[in-house]
């Protein structure tokens, strides 16, 4: 993957993907709650933060189930792009997302960058941990995902790691992957939003990029419950007790891992991180961050991302950000 680190979209920069083609496997692609189709962006690009000839995942809101044809939460796509820049705040590696709308159907939702297929890297594959889980995990359903847990993964990562086929460092990898996770509230990280990318010429494999990140950020939230949430301490914070990542730590655990708990938990078996992890969470600047996500709110779109959630998304995220520097340095 081509560092993409770098990327910027501006709000007159919206783009439309009415006329990009539709790639010729997937019209409507079958994973995930949220309607997509993968695109294939024209050449010359539109703007210079896109790839000519590139692929790229079209995201809409959920649909709601009694009304197919109206958004349960109609702004979620807003999730995805800050998730992607709050990981950028972190340092991480994550597939670029923008703001795009199909003028045909004057529907907004993002582009996300597919992380394969840059220049000459078309002998990689991806495989989905589900692929792994049920190899590993007898009469596994991926479907509902129960039995997705954290044991497997380390057990897999190790196998791999042993064999000399993995091309970094996992633990980090996953310490990452949890603590991003749990400052953005992403309860969404289930056997299909992770996975292997394999290199055909030599065997060596290194995990995906974090990707699939939109189910965060309060997204859920409607306007009197956020500003309850900011006037209610109680009612915060217990809010933040029912984050949990979407896998238990072991296959026999009935909850699911605790979302800041789960990450001291992981740092008890794997101590060389922590102070990595502190490090990047210190590299979340408020300044940067309330800065952002205000430039979000210039964008003209149907459901547009508004002031009173841009200060909500600030305050939730800093006051995770928060409970996760005490937790990780105490």
């Amino acid at each position: 993957m081509i560092d993409r680190r770098e990327v910027w979209q501006e709000p007159g920069q919206v783009i439309d993907i009415a006329g990009w083609d539709i790639h010729q496997d997937y019209e409507v692609f079958p994973v995930g709650a949220r309607d997509k189709s993968l695109r294939v962006s024209p050449d010359p690009a539109p703007f210079d933060f896109c790839l000519a000839g590139h692929r790229y995942l079209f995201k809409e809101a959920i649909k709601s189930a009694k009304n197919p044809n109206q958004p349960r939460h109609p702004d979620q796509y807003w999730a995805e792009v800050i998730a992607f820049r709050v990981g950028r705040l972190m340092g991480l590696t994550l597939p670029p997302v923008f703001v795009a709308i199909d003028s045909l159907s004057d529907e907004p939702g993002t582009v996300n960058e597919w992380f394969l297929g840059y220049n000459d890297e078309n002998d990689e594959r991806f495989f989905p941990g589900g692929d792994y889980m049920q190899r590993r995990i007898p009469d596994y359903d991926r479907e509902k995902g129960k039995r997705h847990n954290l044991s497997t993964i380390i057990t897999l990562s190790r196998v791999l790691e042993r064999g000399g086929w993995l091309s970094h460092d996992w633990r980090l990898y996953w310490g990452l992957g949890l603590c991003f996770d749990a400052l953005i509230g992403n309860t969404d990280r289930h056997q299909e939003n992770w996975g292997l990318i394999w290199t055909e010429d030599s065997p060596t494999a290194r995990f995906a990029p974090y990707f699939d990140n939109g189910t965060s950020l309060g997204h859920e939230l409607q306007p009197e419950k956020m500003q309850r949430m900011v006037r209610d301490p109680n009612e915060f914070n217990a809010y933040l007790r029912r984050g949990e990542h979407q896998m238990r730590w072991s296959l026999g655990d009935e909850r699911r891992l605790p979302s800041i708990q789960g990450i001291v938990r992981y740092c008890e078996h794997f101590p060389e991180i922590r102070a990595i992890l502190i490090e990047r969470l210190v590299g979340v600047c408020e300044d940067e961050l309330v800065a952002m996500l205000h430039n979000l709110t210039c964008f003209d779109l149907p459901h547009p991302f508004t002031q009173q959630r841009a200060e909500f998304v600030a305050f939730l995220t800093l006051r995770r950000r928060e409970r996760l520097l005490q937790a990780l340095e105490n």
